[in-house]
């Protein structure tokens, strides 16, 4: 299983603590990172602890409540956020091709198609080439 692959149906690829290296994902067991946060969100808890499943997607609540206030329904007028709101999508995506298979597609969505570099949540332009990136495209 991809490391990539969050528990809430977001590319972990894409997030600026993984691209930096102070986190390692959302399936790292590693306790020696710096991003400590993963450790107290109630999602993955959920996934790992309670439902014993790899995803939410194969949760029978999906969407719950703690899903839809900390991320699909957060920031509802920030493009900044877009990738949250698209996590019903990423969802359907995940079910649909595979966890793997999404997790390949989604190494590919997140790369600048100007310089190849990776893109990442949050920025709506490329950071190393300053290209503007669609919030509705990744």
């Amino acid at each position: 299983m991809s490391e990539k692959i969050s528990y809430c149906g977001l590319y972990c690829g894409a997030c600026p603590s993984y691209q930096k290296k102070t986190c390692l994902g959302c399936r790292s067991n590693n306790k020696n990172q710096n991003r400590k946060s993963k450790w107290s969100c109630k999602i993955r808890k959920c996934c790992i602890e309670l439902k014993k499943i790899q995803y939410c997607g194969e949760c029978n609540d999906f969407p719950c409540k703690e899903i839809k206030r900390k991320l699909i329904d957060s920031h509802p007028c920030d493009p900044r956020f877009n990738y949250r709101h698209k996590i019903p999508d990423n969802i359907e995506e995940m079910t649909k091709l595979s966890l793997e298979k999404w997790s390949k597609e989604q190494e590919i969505l997140w790369i600048c198609q100007n310089c190849g570099q990776p893109l990442m949540f949050y920025y709506n332009q490329c950071s190393s080439c300053g290209k503007e990136i669609d919030p509705q495209a990744t």
